[in-house]
């Protein structure tokens, strides 16, 4: 039986699949980092082309300056937290000693208002 398998020629086929394996995932990883720069640059092209066309199209209609960016994390939010918590304690007659019990009503309240800054005012702190 381990003479069959000494003698069979097709061993070394599986070391070579082995390293095209190996050699294909090196060079997709390493061709991930290009592909995503494409990917980033149509998106780039992509929103250059429709703050492009805007401006052509709202020539004479609109006052002012279209801007290209949006900065989500430039957010000025001012929260509001209000909390009433009652408790009420009392031993009630029963068993050995009693029933403890314990009662509470809570009630909680919170107001958020978010405002995005637009990136010209980026800088500037909103009062």
């Amino acid at each position: 039986m381990l003479r069959i398998v000494k003698n069979n020629r097709a061993q070394a086929v599986v070391g070579e699949y082995v390293i095209v394996f190996f050699i294909a995932i090196g060079v997709i990883t390493a061709m991930s980092t290009y592909f995503q720069r494409v990917v980033q640059g149509r998106i780039y092209d992509a929103r250059d082309a429709m703050v492009s066309l805007t401006r052509n199209q709202s020539a004479g209609y609109f006052n002012g300056n279209i801007f290209f960016h949006y900065e989500p994390y430039y957010q000025n939010t001012d929260s509001e937290t209000y909390r009433s918590l009652i408790s009420r304690t009392s031993l009630v007659e029963g068993g050995t000693s009693g029933i403890y019990r314990v009662e509470y009503d809570d009630l909680s309240r919170i107001t958020s208002t978010s405002v995005t800054k637009p990136p010209r005012d980026a800088d500037k702190e909103y009062e």
